[in-house]
C-alpha cells in the first residue's frame, strides 16, 4: 500500500503528499506481475528430500536442473507476449516480457546417480534420494 501521507514533517501543503503517493502508484502500476519468483516447498523425509517448485506458464524445455557439490540449481526462462491490432493491421497495443530465473537448494547425504525430476500442469517435483546409512547431524540447540 502506498503511504499517503508525506515523509518529511517540513511540506506545508495538504496536497504536498500527492507527488509521492503517485510516484508509488506508477511504480506498483507499471511493476511487471507476470513473472514472480519460483516459490518452492522442500520437504525432509526418512529416505529423501522433495522439492516442488510452481513454475506455471513455463514449458518443460525452458527448464533446467542442476546439482553440484550438495546445491540444487534450477534455472527457468520464458517470454510472453501479447498484441492487438487494428482492423488495418497496424499495432493498437504490442507487450513483450521475459525473465530468467535460478533457485538453489544445499542438501546433504544425497544419492547423485538416483536423482529424478518431473513436470506436470506447472508444478516441477524433484526427488533427491539419501543416501544409504546416512544418518541426521541434526543438533538441537537450546535457548538461554
Amino acid at each position: 500500500m502506498a503511504n499517503l501521507y508525506p515523509a518529511k514533517r517540513d511540506r506545508d501543503g495538504f496536497f504536498d503528499f500527492l507527488p509521492s503517493w503517485f510516484d508509488e502508484w506508477g511504480h506498483n502500476f507499471f511493476h511487471n506481475g507476470g513473472l514472480q519468483p519460483l516459490a518452492a516447498d522442500v520437504q525432509e523425509r526418512e529416505d529423501a528430500y522433495d522439492v516442488k517448485m510452481d513454475l506455471p506458464g513455463f514449458s518443460k524445455d525452458s527448464i533446467r536442473i542442476d546439482f553440484d557439490n550438495g546445491v540444487l540449481t534450477v534455472d527457468a526462462s520464458r517470454n510472453q507476449e501479447s498484441s492487438e491490432k487494428a482492423e488495418d493491421g497496424s499495432y493498437i497495443r504490442k507487450e513483450r516480457a521475459s525473465g530468467a530465473y535460478t533457485r538453489r537448494f544445499m542438501f546433504d547425504n544425497v544419492q547423485e546417480d538416483s536423482i529424478s525430476a518431473s513436470y506436470k500442469d506447472g508444478v516441477l517435483e524433484i526427488m533427491l534420494p539419501k543416501k544409504e546409512g546416512s544418518k541426521n547431524n541434526r543438533k538441537e540447540i537450546t535457548i538461554n
